[in-house]
């Protein structure tokens, strides 16, 4: 069973450990110190590579680490994940995220890019065993980041909600991290300790209902546009949900948990609050991108979406989402 930390007291349990730590450059700055010795794993890019991951694994098993500690936003964790994978499976595995949006901390899978296409792995074992919510690391989180990521976790508990997976309680879940998320994301912007701590709460709590769910269309369509473009994934399925939503045309009870009386108010204000947070469609962007996107697009999310999308609708909506 997954053990949830608020403060660093579960580093405790790396101690006689010699843990792989999977981290960017930006743990240098968060003054978090293990209690034991570790391998230093960041030969890792933004959105996980498979030949990153391969590295990783490699490494892990030449140096004889026993345990696996992933310290950083998304990429980090589903670096370690994958690496994991890779590995064996039976390795205890601690996730702290740094940045409050993927959720990656409370699902069994990770994502990882090939050749420019993107690719699901998915095993029980890779829900990590230990989880430290610690909000000081949102501290220097650059705020284009912490909109971002905070977006990501907004349309990961929306569409959780309206997949065809979704259950009693991955719809509670998901209706407590849009509240979460809309009633602390002004303090959390102007990094108020308290709202830092609330926004990583409701992203966990997002990744505990698409860990039930998976997500659908938008995250579908948003992984093409966040490899043409260099988008960071929170930018780009933000940019993809309003536009899915007013097409499937329905579901006014997501739309009271953000406080509105129906998805034609709830579609308005979403895309007022990404106007307002300054997330634009990718300016490079042409019509001569749109069979490569549509053809991009990953089928096994579009068969969790509850109204079916056609490869014609989907090269429509993405007209749609790059103002082409």
């Amino acid at each position: 069973m997954q053990k949830t930390y608020y403060d660093l007291t579960a580093l405790k349990v790396l101690k006689g450990k010699k843990p792989l730590l999977v981290c960017d450059d930006a743990f240098d700055s968060f003054g978090i110190e293990l209690p034991c010795d570790f391998v230093r794993f960041s030969g890792f890019r933004p959105n996980p590579q498979y030949e990153d991951a391969r590295a990783g694994a490699k490494m892990l098993r030449t140096s004889g680490c026993d345990f696996i500690v992933a310290i950083g936003g998304g990429s980090s964790i589903d670096t370690a994940k994958s690496i994991k994978y890779y590995n064996r499976v039976d390795l205890p595995l601690m996730a702290v995220p740094t940045t409050s949006g993927t959720g990656s901390e409370a699902t069994h899978f990770a994502v990882l890019y090939r050749n420019g296409r993107k690719h699901s792995i998915a095993n029980e074992r890779l829900l990590p065993d230990y989880v430290v919510l610690h909000p000081e690391t949102l501290r220097t989180l650059p705020v284009y980041q912490k909109k971002c990521t905070m977006l990501d976790a907004l349309c990961q508990a929306i569409e959780s909600w309206w997949s065809k997976r979704a259950t009693e309680e991955s719809i509670k879940y998901s209706k407590k991290a849009i509240k979460l998320i809309i009633n602390n994301m002004d303090g959390y912007l102007k990094n108020d300790h308290e709202c830092n701590k609330k926004m990583l709460v409701a992203s966990n709590i997002a990744g505990k209902a698409i860990n039930t769910t998976t997500t659908t269309a938008p995250h579908a369509m948003s992984y093409s546009m966040t490899s043409l473009y260099g988008l960071p994934h929170g930018h780009a399925v933000a940019l993809c949900l309003p536009k899915v939503w007013r097409y499937m045309s329905k579901y006014d009870d997501i739309a009271w948990a953000l406080g509105k009386k129906s998805y034609n108010e709830a579609i308005l204000y979403f895309e007022c609050l990404i106007q307002e947070l300054e997330i634009s469609p990718p300016v490079n962007a042409c019509a001569d991108d749109l069979s490569i996107l549509t053809s991009s697009v990953n089928t096994q999310r579009l068969l969790n979406n509850p109204v079916r999308l056609d490869k014609e609708t989907i090269r429509s909506l993405y007209k749609e989402i790059l103002e082409i």
